[in-house]
C-alpha cells in the first residue's frame, strides 16, 4: 500500500492558512480539485478540507458517504472499518465529527463563522465550543438560524452568520 496523504491541503487543515475569511481561498479549492488521493473513509480528511473551504455540496456528499460506512460484520453501527488500521476504525468517526462541526462553525482569531458549509435543507440543534472560552448554541430550520446563543454574550458581536454563503 502507498501513502495516500494530501499534504497539498495541509494549508487548509490543520494549519488553517487558507480558509473562509482569509485571502486566496481559491488556491485551496484548486488544490482540492487536483488532489491525487480522494476518499471518505478512515483518516482521509477530504470532508474536513471541503468544510473549511466552504464547499457545501461536496462536504455534504462526503459526510453522508462516511456516515454510511458501517462494517456489516459489526454489531454496532459506528464500528467503521477496517480502514488502514483495525476494527473499529476510530479515525473514521473522528474525521466525521470534525467535518460536521466545521460545517457548522469555524473560528479564525476572534471571528466565529456560523454555517459556513451547512446544507440549507439540513435542520440541526447544536452546542459547540469556540476559542476564548465560548460556547455557541443554535437551532437551524429550513436553512435559517432560528436561535443563537453565544456565551459569554460579549462574543456575540464576533459571530458571522453565513448560511449557504
Amino acid at each position: 500500500m502507498q501513502n495516500s496523504e494530501v499534504p497539498e491541503l495541509y494549508a487548509v487543515y490543520p494549519f488553517r492558512q487558507i480558509a473562509i475569511g482569509r485571502p486566496n481561498l481559491e488556491w485551496g479549492v484548486e488544490a482540492l480539485n487536483r488532489r491525487a488521493h480522494k476518499g471518505a473513509s478512515c483518516w482521509r480528511q477530504d470532508d474536513i478540507f471541503m468544510a473549511w473551504l466552504g464547499e457545501i455540496a461536496r462536504a455534504r456528499e462526503y459526510v453522508v458517504q462516511r456516515s454510511k460506512g458501517k462494517n456489516e460484520a459489526s454489531r454496532f453501527p459506528t464500528f467503521w472499518g477496517p480502514g488502514y488500521d483495525w476494527l473499529p476504525d476510530q479515525d473514521h468517526g473522528g474525521v466525521l465529527l470534525t467535518a460536521v462541526q466545521s460545517m457548522l462553525l469555524q473560528a479564525d482569531g476572534r471571528k466565529i463563522y456560523l454555517l459556513p458549509a451547512w446544507p440549507k435543507d439540513w435542520d440541526c440543534e447544536f452546542k459547540l465550543h469556540a476559542p476564548y472560552t465560548n460556547t455557541v448554541e443554535g437551532v437551524i430550520k429550513a436553512g435559517k438560524l432560528e436561535k443563537l446563543i453565544v456565551t459569554p454574550e460579549s462574543r456575540a458581536k464576533d459571530a458571522v452568520n453565513m448560511p449557504g454563503k
